[in-house]
């Protein structure tokens, strides 16, 4: 998100004035990425946060800090960029730390000194006392990870969490920077719960994200080591042409997480996770389960991310003699037979129904994208978790686009995630592979197995146009045209006008700019990196909001 003088990134300034927006042009609920704190990597996915409970302090305002000097200096957002691609509409994470950073210690310095700042100094002090052992264990653990210059605690050269607490506190200037760590969430804290207060008065729900895992370099898995299997690295299974690069090509994603010992959890009622869930609620009242799929099963590699480059070109059997036999699969057992199907069925319904328990007054949004087993949408629908509808993906048996009246009020509609481009995006590449296998007729240089595979793809993607077409209402013939607004306006309302009970446009698809905002199996680049071009304020008088609004309107939604 974009304000004036935000310093570069989104804040949470930023996001009060997008609530305010939304309040306005009929937009009931923003979903956002994770906000978990993501450590100094130059483009961090919020997907792998080196913690499960603390805040990104990115995100705060510095305005409203305690013992900030204003006014503060200006961004200097016309230097060189430190990170590329770069530019205005791109996050310099190194620079925008490097700023933040500064006139946070500044601020800190003061909060800690000055005689009128007390009264929050002991409002502080009784907040980390109620914040129990995750608090400690993080600020520890930044602690640490600084000194040593790294998250990646394997490389440390303490591994005894005891030892580690011992050595952090066995310092003045590391006992220092322990309690700057806990103030920064403090912080957060706060000014979450004022945006929280804010949501609330509007109206407007906010939308979180719990990803499936925890970066295995996180303070999580560093303190309570015990509750992951770090001999597997969950992932994804390969997406064969769909893929953006040949390792997902050929064998999936591996996003480097650890398993989770769901044996050990339960042993304790399931403490993380209830710990995990009840945080995200005092911030959001809807939450998305990240690849909600891993709670049956989850795909996994016997090695971590770091080693891809080494398994590439393998076969599956030299891939498993490099890993003592193991390969790739699903964890804790495939879908192959009748039994494991119940298996994984009764993994998944208990699971999720003691996460739900945390915090039982929450709207819940699972992300069930990929390979389905058809036992794992009834079972969400059952527990009141409302799968996705991606209309293009939903198919009937004769190969017919299932109408939005045919959804299933428990499901959240939309025709794009962050890990897709925009619809705008793929409907213009499939418009112009239609119109390149009708030049394919006519063109004498290709030969006859390049005309074959043009005029393939060219059939794959008009059926793809004809099936959204008829989603819509639209002829074949309407369907296959070149993006525009009428095409903009058909697909959208009849979005809102289905039967689910959440529908979704990302920003990117309902103000037309044609930004992806992250490709699996990738990283580095542009990932994660987009901003937002222009502020709430300017969105406001934008045509693309009152279009918005009136299309809610008009679907009564």
């Amino acid at each position: 998100m974009r304000r004036e003088g935000d310093a570069g990134i989104g804040d949470l300034m930023a996001l009060e004035e997008w609530l305010h927006w939304a309040a306005e042009h009929r937009v009931g609920f923003l979903q956002l990425l994770p906000v978990n704190a993501v450590g100094d990597d130059d483009a961090p996915s919020p997907y792998s946060a080196i913690s499960s409970v603390a805040l990104e302090p990115l995100y705060l305002s510095l305005e409203r800090v305690p013992g900030i000097e204003l006014p503060l200096p200006p961004y200097a957002d016309d230097l060189p960029p430190r990170q590329l691609p770069g530019g205005p509409n791109y996050v310099d994470y190194a620079r925008v730390r490097m700023y933040k950073r500064y006139h946070l210690k500044r601020a800190f310095a003061r909060f800690e000194d000055e005689e009128s700042l007390a009264p929050l100094r002991q409002e502080f002090e009784a907040w980390v006392l109620q914040q129990g052992s995750w608090l400690q264990d993080f600020a520890d653990f930044r602690v640490l990870s600084i000194a040593y210059g790294t998250n990646a605690w394997w490389q440390w050269p303490v591994q005894d969490t005891d030892i580690a607490r011992r050595i952090v506190e066995g310092s003045p200037a590391s006992r220092r920077q322990k309690r700057y760590q806990q103030w920064l969430q403090w912080l957060c804290a706060r000014e979450w719960a004022q945006v929280r207060a804010v949501a609330d008065s509007l109206g407007v729900y906010l939308m979180g994200d719990v990803p499936i895992g925890i970066s295995v370099a996180s303070a999580d898995v560093f303190f309570e080591r015990y509750l992951f299997d770090m001999n597997w690295s969950g992932g994804a299974p390969a997406e064969g042409n769909f893929a953006e690069d040949p390792f997902t090509a050929k064998w999936g994603q591996n996003w480097g997480i650890p398993l989770y010992r769901w044996d050990v959890m339960e042993h304790d009622g399931f403490s993380w996770w209830t710990r995990r869930v009840r945080k995200l609620a005092e911030i959001f009242k809807m939450y998305r389960i990240d690849h909600v799929l891993g709670f049956y099963r989850i795909y996994a590699f016997p090695w971590m991310p770091d080693r891809n480059s080494e398994f590439l070109h393998l076969s599956p059997e030299e891939a498993a003699a490099r890993c003592e036999g193991r390969k790739p699969g699903f964890r804790p057992r495939p879908d192959w037979t009748p039994e494991d199907r119940r298996a994984n069925l009764m993994q998944g319904d208990h699971l999720l129904s003691q996460l739900l328990k945390a915090a039982p007054e929450q709207l819940v949004i699972g992300e069930d994208l990929g390979c389905v087993p058809d036992y794992v949408r009834p079972d969400l629908s059952r527990l009141r978790i409302a799968g996705f509808k991606i209309p293009h993906w939903e198919i009937d048996e004769h190969s017919r686009i299932c109408s939005g009246q045919s959804y299933n009020p428990c499901s959240f509609a939309t025709y794009a995630t962050h890990d897709f481009p925009p619809i705008c995006n793929d409907w213009n590449d499939w418009y112009a592979n239609v119109r390149a296998g009708e030049q394919a007729l006519v063109d004498a240089t290709l030969s006859s197995t390049e005309l074959m595979e043009t005029r393939r793809v060219a059939r794959d993607c008009e059926r793809v146009l004809g099936w959204l077409g008829d989603f819509a209402g639209l002829t074949l013939q309407q369907s296959l045209v070149p993006w525009g607004q009428e095409i903009k306006t058909a697909l959208f309302r009849a979005l809102l006008q289905s039967r689910s009970a959440y529908a979704a446009l990302m920003w990117t698809e309902l103000f037309d700019v044609p930004v992806r905002l992250n490709t699996p199996g990738t990283q580095g680049g542009a990932n994660w990196r987009p901003r937002m071009p222009f502020t709430a304020a300017q969105a406001a008088s934008m045509p693309q909001s009152s279009w918005l609004a009136e299309l809610s309107r008009s679907a009564s939604r």
